[in-house]
């Protein structure tokens, strides 16, 4: 066990000199040894200093609950920042450590390189911290119960966002034709006076928490800063999700090529190959995404050189790097193969019992790459907020993508976005009648 990163020092300067040789540009790294409940709550919660909601409580509890009973283990937790803030568990024996800084160096190699992450804000952290400052102030003023479900409502939407730019046909706020001659579009007629003042809307957009945020007639000015709140960490974390193979497969790639070539002891090198063998373990059913990143990365190294493999890394994301570079020989290089479930009987305690059995299919490679790519690629069903109608509703629309809506859920989410809106809420489905948000009026003003 470690209790400081000391001992670390000499060989993070050798690794760092050594990465940059390899053509590494990482920020710099603060390293930090933690306990592994400091792990589980960042984990939790993405970055220090983050803003309190009940559901990363409820996160902390179930990644602490599956990890302390084995179902994996968290060897540090690193954030995108400049510098980057990296900690490391405190249980970690020395050759761990080594690894973990070593795979921490191609982590922020990709924060700073990639081409999806040079719009983030390097300064989240500070950020994040400011605003849950302003969270506690606005709970001290405003009560706890009501900073709640505004969250509740914001966090709802936390995936319907998008960058600011406006979509396609979207009209500038306070221009066009519904501002010059409302009267002929019916906004007059909507039971609610304070949509008729702020029409018209900059739409259709997809981004509909900003649109919330910014131009809700019901929300006050602090409502409007918990959802910007909101809105700026899910663009944040947004490279991440569609980046998950692709670092870590090229964060254990850097770090199994860095330690091949520093010098580190025997009894070191057993370690960190055990560990090493750890993180790239296969799942029985499933697939796990440091074995698949890495093993693919390493194909392209042996084709095309630790260089160009990295230019590669530094612009694709998940999707488009199997969609473009999982061959052929790389699928059976990788022994990739898809599976169903067909019924079957087996013997138990002198009876046959039915059971369910895994069974490889013949699909080809093709099959194999086309369906990791589109898993990799879904982001759930894209909404689109597309108009405000005569009666003052706000009516969203389902990109037609070939993804089911779960319904329940769908209209647990539109009664949230009443509350925000403070209007009724339409939801217009591809192939489907149209939804609607069910509360009463005098529930949705306060959110």
């Amino acid at each position: 066990m470690l209790d400081n990163v000391e001992s670390l020092q000499g060989f993070l300067d050798r690794a760092w000199e050594e990465a940059e040789t390899l053509g590494l540009r990482p920020h710099p790294v603060e390293f930090e040894v933690v306990p592994s409940t400091a792990i589980f709550e960042l984990a939790s919660y993405g970055m220090p200093g983050h803003w309190s909601h009940w559901t990363y409580g409820r996160d902390y509890w179930q990644f602490k609950q599956r990890m302390e009973s084995g179902h994996g283990r968290l060897y540090e937790m690193v954030v995108n920042t400049n510098p980057a803030h990296a900690y490391l568990l405190d249980s970690n024996t020395v050759a761990a450590q080594k690894l973990v800084v070593a795979h921490v160096l191609g982590h922020s190699d990709v924060f700073a390189n990639h081409e999806r992450f040079q719009d983030t804000p390097k300064d989240m952290d500070r950020s994040m911290a400011a605003a849950r400052e302003r969270f506690a102030e606005y709970e001290a003023e405003y009560g706890a119960d009501r900073l709640e479900r505004l969250l509740d409502a914001a966090l709802s939407l936390s995936a319907q966002v998008a960058p600011d730019r406006p979509a396609e046909g979207a009209a500038p706020a306070g221009a066009g034709a519904h501002d010059r001659y409302r009267d002929l579009f019916g906004d007059g007629d909507s039971p609610h006076p304070a949509h008729r003042r702020r029409a018209p809307y900059p739409l259709p957009t997809y981004d509909v928490l900003g649109f919330l945020a910014r131009h809700s007639p019901v929300l006050e000015e602090w409502e409007r800063d918990v959802l910007e709140a909101v809105r700026r960490e899910a663009l944040y974390f947004e490279p991440q999700r569609v980046t998950k193979l692709v670092n870590e497969g090229y964060a254990t790639l850097v770090h199994n090529t860095l330690l091949s070539r520093l010098p580190i002891g025997d009894d070191e090198a057993l370690e960190a190959a055990r560990v090493h063998a750890q993180v790239i373990a296969p799942f029985e059913l499933g697939m796990n995404p440091y074995r698949v990143g890495f093993q693919l990365l390493s194909y392209l190294v042996e084709q095309f050189g630790f260089a160009r493999t990295r230019e590669i890394v530094m612009l694709e994301t998940d999707a488009s790097l199997l969609r473009n570079w999982l061959t052929e020989e790389a699928v059976e290089r990788l022994e990739l193969y898809q599976y169903r479930w067909q019924r079957a009987e087996h013997r138990l305690g002198g009876q046959m019992v039915p059971t369910w059995d895994a069974v490889v299919t013949d699909a080809g490679w093709e099959a194999v790459r086309d369906d990791l790519a589109n898993r990799y690629a879904y982001r759930g069903p894209q909404i689109v907020a597309e108009r405000v109608d005569g009666r003052g509703r706000l009516v969203l629309r389902q990109v037609e993508d070939g993804m089911a809506l779960d319904e329940p859920w769908a209209q647990a989410t539109l009664d949230q976005v009443q509350r925000l809106w403070g209007a009724p809420v339409l939801l217009e489905r591809p192939g489907g009648p149209p939804l609607e948000s069910r509360l009463k009026e005098d529930d949705s003003d306060d959110p």
